[in-house]
């Protein structure tokens, strides 16, 4: 054979080996929907509604749906967008999406009032950890609310893969979903007698600069600090996020032989057996730590631990109490071979709870009493973390110290930090990541309004919250670019509780300064309001259960201010000062035409000051314009009122016909 065949030959396969790829990727972009647009999606009533997806580069695409025909053709990248006409009957439809080489219907497609839900950990709380739980879940059939959640991913690169899917609200489909997005729906759909649906795009911990767009955050210095390495570090982010989810097969193997379940590998040994040779254990005492235990300081993973206690008679044939303090993260504690307790993913507060368990009298009935416990830790530093004097048993008054004894350990499966299967928290808080990877990926899907709760994780950077808040709603808005009488759509804010220790003095604190940024947000930004909770929080709990009181006064706000119901939406809001010649201060507020004291017969909780920073407590009156009159015999040409500014402020009482309670505030702002 000559060169000149053997060229051509090499030449025909290459040529044909690219044809096959080219078309191997253009079938690969056959026609495809976002996860949003799907089965029982519920669609913007009375609004032009946005379909879009991908199909083979410049493919026709036709949409039909109540009576309606739309035909468009993909870009060179087979990214395709129809906009619907809008809808005006509820449904239900069918919603057809055809090209010529595939067809995608979508059924029960509805119509009614679409609201985002985003933030963090207390927007992601769910019903079943709310308060009230059973009954709540119990009572969930509303076929009509259609819930949908964002899977949780971060992204530094421009996506269309996000996962999610519809349901109409059951006991099934409710528990893990937004206790504050849910209660604020079904306020709505009972109210407004209409469809409801509610987007669920939250992740816990998450920073507002999470949230918002690198482009976005660009348009302000003020917020250069977040961006100004977002070029070189977004890079390392995607390659770290790319790594993560190549090895997320592996961590999904791992989660299922670590988390706890009846029959574990150590079960299956026998670990928690009395008649267990357990010999060739090493020994121990409590309370103790796996870094403590183990050659690698990063260990994570299982690791059992059993001791033998001579019972006394006066505890023999007793229902006796078991103390195990704080155990890092999850357990599963056996006593005489029996299952008696375990704390895992689904204990409320399982960070914080001491762990005590009731060891039942038909099992503590021998001389001898072995105790195992399977500890798992997933992430840093797992253990016992209580003092030996919060680890004993008891039976009444009487303690028995089981701390200071010999405990036998051994571990079970571990893996090091390295490879533990939680997403690392540095990339979960990364700049844009969240905005990326949940919100970008939606935003072309049309909706009525957002409710926001997050700002924990900026309080200590609350200086720069207001600029991070009002880049995050005029960007999202723009990003949706809805039609001119919808495009400045009601973002309604979650202002902070209270939370920490009590206080009834005036405090300069990170809190603080945070819930005055969301305020000064809701009323410098158009069609803003906020909620205030400063009353339903849990001093000693960063997560308040109380998620029906939250949803229901961010309805208040949809429905007096979006739906034009005639009710007063929230508690007064302080809008501006005025400062008097008598040495006392005059305080403007919205919602004030029935403010009143919440209790008693006087306004307490209010400070002022003549320098803004030596406050005194101070008299405040109400006057016949609804305006508050503040004043201190010992202060002279006073210049800031503080009210309620502390991280849990008490003895504050300052509200109007709704009795929700005023916003705190500080009047130089």
């Amino acid at each position: 054979m000559t060169m000149k065949h053997v060229t051509r030959q090499l030449f025909s396969i290459v040529f044909l080996f690219i044809l096959l790829t080219l078309s191997t990727n253009v079938l690969a972009q056959s026609l495809k929907l976002p996860a949003i647009i799907s089965d029982h999606m519920l669609l913007q009533r009375n609004f032009p509604c946005p379909i879009w997806g991908i199909a083979s580069p410049n493919q026709q695409v036709t949409a039909t749906i109540a009576g309606q025909t739309h035909t468009t053709k993909a870009n060179s990248e087979g990214q395709w967008r129809i906009n619907l006409n809008p809808i005006t009957d509820k449904g239900p439809f069918k919603l057809t999406i055809k090209t010529g080489d595939k067809s995608i219907t979508i059924n029960d497609v509805i119509t009614g009032e679409n609201w985002l839900a985003s933030g963090q950990s207390n927007m992601e709380w769910s019903v079943k950890r709310s308060n009230n739980a059973e009954q709540e879940l119990k009572n969930a059939q509303y076929p009509d609310i259609r819930i949908f959640t964002v899977t949780k991913q971060i992204r530094h690169n421009k996506t269309f893969d996000f996962k999610g899917q519809w349901h109409s609200v059951t006991p099934d489909s409710i528990p893990n979903f937004s206790a504050v997005a849910y209660f604020f729906g079904r306020k709505l759909h009972k109210d407004l007698n209409t469809p409801v649906g509610l987007i669920h795009a939250s992740w816990g911990g998450t920073p507002a600069q999470a949230w918002i767009s690198y482009h976005a955050m660009k348009k302000n210095p003020r917020l250069n600090k977040f961006i100004k390495n977002y070029p070189t570090e977004s890079k390392k982010w995607a390659d770290v996020v790319a790594t993560y989810e190549a090895n997320k097969p592996q961590y999904d193997i791992i989660n299922a032989r670590v988390k706890n379940q009846e029959n574990t590998e150590g079960v299956t040994k026998g670990y928690h057996k009395p008649d267990f040779d357990d010999s060739d254990w090493k020994t121990t005492r409590l309370p103790v730590k796996f870094s403590q235990l183990h050659e690698n300081p990063d260990i994570n993973g299982i690791l059992w631990l059993r001791t033998t206690i001579k019972i006394p008679t006066n505890f023999r044939n007793k229902k006796i109490k078991l103390r195990l303090g704080i155990i890092d993260d999850y357990d599963m504690a056996y006593a005489n071979g029996k299952l008696i307790g375990q704390s895992g993913t689904e204990t409320i507060g399982v960070s914080r709870k001491r762990r005590v368990y009731m060891i039942p009298a038909s099992i503590n009935n021998k001389p001898n009493l072995t105790i195992a416990v399977r500890v798992l830790d997933n992430q840093r530093t797992g253990g016992f973390i209580s003092k030996s004097n919060d680890i004993n048993i008891q039976y009444a008054d009487t303690k028995i110290d089981i701390a200071k004894r010999p405990w036998k350990y051994k571990f079970g499966h571990t893996f090091t930090k390295e490879i533990y299967g939680r997403f690392p928290r540095f990339l979960r808080n990364s700049t844009s990541g969240a905005y990326n990877g949940m919100i970008d990926p939606i935003s072309p899907y049309a909706i009525k309004g957002a409710l926001w709760y997050q700002g924990e994780s900026n309080s200590g950077d609350a200086k720069y919250y207001q600029a991070l808040l009002t880049s995050l709603i005029t960007s999202w808005r723009e990003k949706w670019d809805q039609p001119q009488n919808a495009k400045n759509f009601p973002f309604l804010i979650v202002q902070l509780t209270n939370f920490r220790s009590p206080s009834d003095k005036y405090q300069k604190h990170s809190w603080c300064e945070l819930r005055e940024a969301q305020r000064l947000t809701s009323l410098a930004v158009p069609n803003t309001n906020l909620a205030v909770i400063i009353d339903i929080g849990n001093a000693k709990d960063i997560h308040p259960h109380n998620k029906q009181d939250v949803g229901l006064r961010l309805a208040y706000l949809a429905l007096a201010d979006t739906y034009n119901k005639p009710i007063t939406p929230a508690g007064p809001l302080f809008t501006h000062q005025t400062i008097n010649r008598n040495n006392s201060i005059t305080l403007h507020f919205k919602y004030a035409d029935t403010i009143k004291p919440l209790s008693g017969d006087k306004l307490s909780g209010f400070f002022i000051s003549s320098d803004g920073k030596k406050f005194v407590s101070a008299n405040a009156t109400i006057n016949p314009d609804n305006t508050v009159t503040v004043s201190h015999p010992n202060v002279k040409k006073p210049r800031v009122v503080a009210y309620g500014y502390a991280s849990n402020p008490q003895k504050i009482n300052l509200t109007n016909d709704t009795n929700i309670p005023a916003s705190p505030f500080l009047s130089s702002n």
